[in-house]
C-alpha cells in the first residue's frame, strides 16, 4: 500500500528533489501539492483523511507553514505532519511541535533524515496492514 503524501512547498527545485528522492525509496501516492497556505488549507479541509504524511515548508511565498500547521492541529493519530525549514533554530522547532508537527527538518542538512522518517513510516504502515490481513 502506497504512503499518501501531501506536499506544501513553493520552491520548484525543492519540490522536484523531494518528489524524486521519496518516490525512489518508497511507494508513494502523491495526493497533492500546494504552493500557498490558502491552497493547502483548502485541500486539507476537503480531504481530512486523504493523507498519511503532510510535508510542509515553513516559509511560503504566500502565507506560512505555521498557518497550515494551525489548520491541521486536529489531524488523526495515524497522520504525520513534517516541517522543512531553512531556519532550524530551536525556538522555531519548538513552536512547530506545539502546533502539532511530529518532526522538524533542516532543508540544508536533514533531507536524508526526512526521507528516513518517511521510510520508517512506510515500513510501519506496511507491517500494520500485513497484520490485519486474514490468514
Amino acid at each position: 500500500m502506497a504512503l499518501r503524501v501531501y506536499l506544501v512547498e513553493d520552491d520548484d527545485l525543492t519540490k522536484k528533489h523531494l518528489v524524486y528522492s521519496l518516490s525512489r525509496e518508497i511507494s508513494i501516492e502523491w495526493v497533492g501539492v500546494a504552493d500557498t497556505e490558502v491552497e493547502a488549507n483548502d485541500w486539507l479541509r476537503g480531504n481530512p483523511t486523504g493523507w498519511d504524511i503532510l510535508i510542509v515548508d515553513l516559509f511560503l511565498r504566500e502565507g506560512t507553514g505555521a498557518g497550515v500547521l494551525r489548520h491541521c492541529q486536529q489531524h488523526a493519530a495515524n497522520q504525520d505532519v513534517l516541517v522543512m525549514t531553512n531556519h532550524p533554530i530551536s525556538s522555531l522547532a519548538t513552536h512547530c511541535r506545539l502546533l502539532g508537527a511530529n518532526a522538524v527538518f533542516d532543508k540544508s542538512t536533514e533531507m536524508g533524515d526526512l526521507i528516513a522518517y518517511c521510510l520508517g513510516r512506510a515500513t510501519h504502515t506496511a507491517a500494520a496492514n500485513t497484520q490485519r490481513l486474514p490468514q
